[in-house]
């Protein structure tokens, strides 16, 4: 039996984002060899849920309900011991509060309806949130909020799972569309959700040619809305790319990670699927966010990022005069970052 004084139930809230989600993984992984006995469920959002449901540390994965009335209703049932979240915001930690949760944790930079304030109302223990140039990888920012709360984390790494069925399914997929899973795979994920990282497809062609020319398969992957993106750039080029975008689910695509070679990717949730898959190299490119920070962060992966080094970067403007960040990119700049790893 575990200590009086140690969690019996604990709750990890991530970020909604799919990336956000796999860089919790090593505050889970730590909390589970801390605590054994412990039953730990994460809060996720419908879309990134799925990639934590194998999870071996979890108990249960919980979509997160609709409504501050609902969320504090599932928190008071489930009688918390302590809730790690990783969220700025005032609202879930007072929420966190009400539901009579013992212990929260958390980031002392919250969201009020008036800016940004250093005050970590109504947690127990905060950490500081990292500074927008940090050169922490954003896992191991994470691992704090153990400092905050007087543990100490033993590893760091990013893991994800696939189950059989998902490894059958990319099988299928990948014999349905021509690909020898006997020669070197690379993957392009060049589209994102958010404007602010989505760099011109057209950039990309040169990395194509050096990663054909190396004697690799070109693969993309997506969402539905991007399948069409990849095919207008699989008909200018003329370079053999087998458009996967929309015909793998989110553990299909780790599934595929784990098979693949070299990973192509714009500064979004695969750089982070592509590193807790263990590919063996990446690029990265990014516009105005941290490279350093939302990198490729695995031991296994040799990881080169693309970026310009501009004095205003990085940022988070959601408004900018010049996108100078990205459209001072260049494709030979690209395929020369790729070259470092061919």
């Amino acid at each position: 039996m575990p200590a009086p004084s140690s969690p019996q139930k604990i709750l990890v809230i991530p970020l909604r984002y799919i990336g956000d989600t796999i860089l919790t993984v090593p505050l889970i992984r730590n909390l589970k060899r801390l605590f054994p006995e412990a039953q730990i469920d994460v809060l996720c959002s419908k879309t990134a849920a799925p990639l934590l449901e194998p999870c071996p540390y979890l108990r249960s994965v919980i979509i997160e309900p609709k409504g501050s009335v609902a969320l504090w209703r599932l928190l008071k049932s489930e009688q918390y011991d302590q809730i790690y979240s990783l969220r700025k915001s005032v609202s879930l930690a007072l929420l966190c509060k009400l539901a009579g949760v013992p212990k929260i944790i958390g980031y002392d930079k919250q969201r009020f309806p008036f800016g940004y304030k250093r005050w970590g109302l109504f947690l127990d223990a905060k950490a500081r949130y990292p500074s927008l140039k940090t050169e922490v990888p954003q896992a191991i920012s994470h691992l704090s909020l153990l400092n905050a709360a007087g543990l100490q984390s033993t590893d760091n790494h990013l893991e994800l799972w696939a189950t059989e069925a998902d490894h059958q399914k990319i099988e299928d997929i990948v014999h349905q569309n021509g690909i020898d899973p006997q020669r070197p795979m690379a993957v392009l994920h060049a589209a994102s959700a958010s404007h602010g990282k989505q760099i011109e497809m057209s950039k990309f062609t040169d990395s194509l040619q050096k990663l054909q020319q190396a004697g690799y398969q070109l693969i993309a992957t997506g969402t539905q809305n991007d399948h069409h993106l990849y095919e207008t750039l699989a008909e200018t080029t003329g370079l053999p790319l087998h458009n996967l975008a929309g015909k793998t689910s989110l553990r299909e695509t780790v599934a595929l990670y784990q098979r693949i070679q070299f990973l192509l990717t714009v500064d979004s949730s695969p750089i982070h699927l592509g590193a807790a898959a263990g590919v063996p190299n990446v690029v990265g490119v990014f516009g105005p966010t941290n490279h350093k920070q939302w990198g490729a962060h695995n031991t296994q992966t040799r990881f080169e990022p693309v970026f310009q080094d501009l004095p205003c970067r990085p940022c988070y403007a959601k408004v900018c005069e010049h996108n100078n960040c990205k459209v001072q990119l260049s494709g030979p700049q690209i395929a020369q970052a790729v070259s470092q790893l061919t």
